[in-house]
């Protein structure tokens, strides 16, 4: 009887830590922004540049086929049974609620979380077994500047624009759906415009950064964490991948509540 609550009371103690580790983590990036000198920015622009070349424009394919089909497939069942009542004037709420303000930034973020906090978690981890945070200390170059800021701050940027483009994709996938059951593209466009509002522009933003600040923060600190064993690496990434889509669902909820 005392020993699963034992393992039940490290196993949460272990969470506890490691939530406070990366509370940790996460203050210490913030803190390492003032401190960048001007020869550190100009490098560390330079691999956020690279970053967001990985992070946002190279999955612009994938984002494209998924707002498509996501949105063409949710559109074109809705104009066949809102067209059974004559209530077709909702597929703008729905369009704007579904996809806009909830399925849009969720999947966007599970997109970048998985595909580059992996390569964030696996990169970073691999730099510190190979025992080149050390040569970066050495050079008098902090880890943080040149690692972990660019990756972070590519999430951040990341995330929020792609999500911008997610919703346009899918808006005029939503055309392609309607256009077909005979809706006139001004018509849409207006059902759509007048069911957008500022609160859904701002809280998207909201969410970009949140998301973004998850899917950059976890993958980093997940790399950051390995103690030296090469065995550790895939860890690290598979540790990343699962905190950040979990946090991220997480967060989703959170704003649902408070919306």
């Amino acid at each position: 009887m005392i020993a699963p609550v034992a393992a039940l009371g490290r196993g949460v103690a272990r969470s506890i830590s490691r939530l406070g580790a990366l509370a940790r983590f996460f203050v210490r990036t913030i803190v390492a922004v003032p401190t960048m000198t001007g020869a550190g920015r100009r490098v560390a622009f330079r691999v956020l540049v690279k970053q967001i070349w990985f992070t946002a424009v190279q999955a612009v394919p994938l984002l494209v086929i998924l707002a498509s089909i996501l949105s063409f497939l949710v559109i074109s069942q809705a104009v066949r049974e809102l067209g059974r009542i004559g209530a077709t004037e909702l597929i703008g709420s729905l369009m704007v609620v579904a996809i806009v303000r909830e399925l849009g930034p969720l999947l966007t973020a599970m997109v970048v979380a998985g595909r580059s906090g992996t390569a964030i978690a696996a990169e970073l981890a691999t730099n510190k077994v190979m025992g080149e945070l050390n040569a970066l200390e050495g050079m008098g170059i902090d880890p943080w500047h040149y690692l972990v800021l660019p990756r972070f701050g590519a999430a951040i940027l990341s995330i929020s624009g792609l999500i911008v483009f997610f919703d346009v994709v899918a808006v005029l996938a939503g055309f392609v759906a309607v256009a077909g059951a005979g809706m006139t593209a001004a018509r849409y466009f207006d059902i759509v415009l007048a069911s957008l509002t500022f609160r859904d522009v701002w809280m998207s933003v909201v969410k970009g950064v949140v998301f973004g600040t998850i899917a950059g923060m976890i993958p980093s600190f997940a790399g950051m964490a390995v103690r030296g064993a090469s065995t550790e690496v895939p860890i690290a990434a598979s540790q990343a991948v699962v905190g950040s889509i979990f946090f991220i669902f997480l967060g989703s909820g959170v704003f649902v509540l408070l919306s």
